[in-house]
């Protein structure tokens, strides 16, 4: 598998060379698969993307090489703006937002509703990432309706406040690509855990999380999952006065079917990972 464009699933075999190698009516032994070839190449892809046995690269797209890159890192292949035309939207705090409808050069329509339609024009640099399903965006459903809900495309210069310039900023040093095109947060299929009581590892999906509270070291709630992204989960705490922790995920220790636990007490988690912007690659390490 070489990865993912948004519509295919792309391979590095010719069709003829699939149907030689490995069309069959049975699942095929594993030995059989295990080729001084494929574990040369195993070895290969394992060394250039470390994660890929949970998360398959964002594809470029031409050749058959295995020079693909993954849309977490800078200078990456991004999800290209014409292919997020009519894909669903959510907002950050999980919201159905409708559809996207265009892609303009400084911001994205979205309509919501079927018969009473209502139209938001959302700058580019509030959009989020990919998740495989949904364009994410980094505001609220509330604060998009308050400030993009509108029945014509804004001018570029009523979105140019000086929070949006600094948000751009932000966003252009983490991810110079994103004028090309939107990062992927690839949807992992899940985290594995040891158990404390029996030894045994649990695989647990990430979407299982998604909504679920997340409690400290010192046994304090701390909010709910609302957001799983490539290096961290978003938790989201209060009604009102809302705070957002970024944990890296290499944090999480345990998950009951109620609650995420993770190995830091509540004082930490505030101290460290309280924030209103996503955090860096470089500040995650």
């Amino acid at each position: 598998m070489q990865g993912y464009d948004g519509d295919h699933i792309w391979i590095s075999q010719t069709k003829d060379e699939v149907k030689s190698k490995f069309e069959g009516e049975k699942h095929p032994p594993a030995s059989t698969l295990e080729t001084p070839e494929y574990l040369e190449r195993r070895t290969t892809i394992t060394k250039q993307y470390p994660d890929f046995e949970t998360n398959i690269p964002a594809y470029a797209g031409g050749g058959t090489s295995a020079t693909t890159t993954t849309t977490t890192a800078a200078g990456s292949v991004p999800m290209p703006w014409d292919k997020i035309i009519h894909r669903k939207v959510k907002s950050s705090d999980n919201e159905d937002m409708g559809k996207v409808e265009s892609v303009a050069p400084s911001y994205v329509e979205v309509r919501e509703g079927s018969v009473h339609k209502k139209r938001y024009f959302i700058p580019k640099y509030y959009v989020q990432g990919f998740d495989g399903e949904h364009i994410r965006t980094s505001l609220t459903k509330d604060v998009m309706k308050d400030r993009f809900e509108r029945d014509s495309p804004p001018t570029e210069s009523e979105f140019q406040t000086e929070e949006y310039m600094e948000h751009r900023r932000k966003v252009d040093s983490t991810y110079p690509q994103f004028i090309h095109g939107i990062p992927w947060m690839a949807k992992e299929p899940g985290v594995q855990l040891q158990t404390e009581q029996s030894g045994e590892t649990l695989t647990i999906s990430w979407e299982e999380v998604i909504h679920k509270r997340v409690k400290t070291t010192d046994n304090l709630d701390i909010g709910d999952i609302q957001l799983v992204g490539n290096e961290f989960i978003v938790v989201r705490q209060g009604e009102v006065k809302i705070r957002r922790y970024y944990i890296p995920k290499s944090y999480i220790t345990n998950y009951d079917g109620s609650s995420v636990y993770v190995a830091a007490p509540s004082v930490l988690v505030s101290a460290k990972f309280e924030r209103e912007t996503e955090p860096t690659p470089e500040e995650i390490k």
